[in-house]
């Protein structure tokens, strides 16, 4: 069963959806200044608030090689200043990661895929899944073509 809805302005979901956004951004310009003032060369972070991971390049590979985990690619040991320093500094946002749509629909148990996108300051998400999905009050269902002519506008 496939569901397009908006989300409404005022629920949990939507309020999340933008502390996730605005968290991104934010462990985003962290990572720079880390990046900056250690001289990592690649642009590519994992945003965790448990660890401090890159996707290093050759160059940051031989140069931070004895500060990462021989088991966890890109993945810098926790005992590390520039670890300590990222996870320090990330500790303050609240949300790093978009919400994922099972906490807020009832998921469990079905195999579904989600997506869940702003445009302007409206919210809206699809859920595909083998199971029965109900639109809960604080959505909007939306038919399949105007959830469709809202991506394709974005596009």
């Amino acid at each position: 069963m496939n569901r397009y809805m908006e989300i409404q302005k005022g629920c949990r979901l939507y309020e999340d959806y933008f502390k996730g956004i605005e968290g991104q951004k934010n462990a985003i310009e962290v990572f720079k200044k880390i990046k900056d003032k250690y001289g990592i060369e690649t642009s590519e972070v994992y945003l965790s608030k448990q660890y401090f991971r890159i996707h290093p390049t050759k160059n940051d590979f031989s140069k931070f090689e004895n500060m990462m985990k021989k088991t966890s690619y890109g993945e810098f040991k926790k005992n590390t200043a520039i670890s300590k320093e990222w996870l320090e500094a990330v500790k303050e946002i609240e949300q790093i990661h978009k919400p994922r749509l099972l906490w807020y629909f009832d998921l469990l148990g079905y195999r579904w895929k989600e997506r869940l996108f702003h445009v302007s300051d409206k919210v809206y998400c699809s859920i595909e899944s083998d199971g029965d999905i109900s639109v809960p009050g604080f959505a909007k269902e939306l038919k399949a073509s105007e959830f469709y002519k809202i991506v394709e506008s974005i596009e």
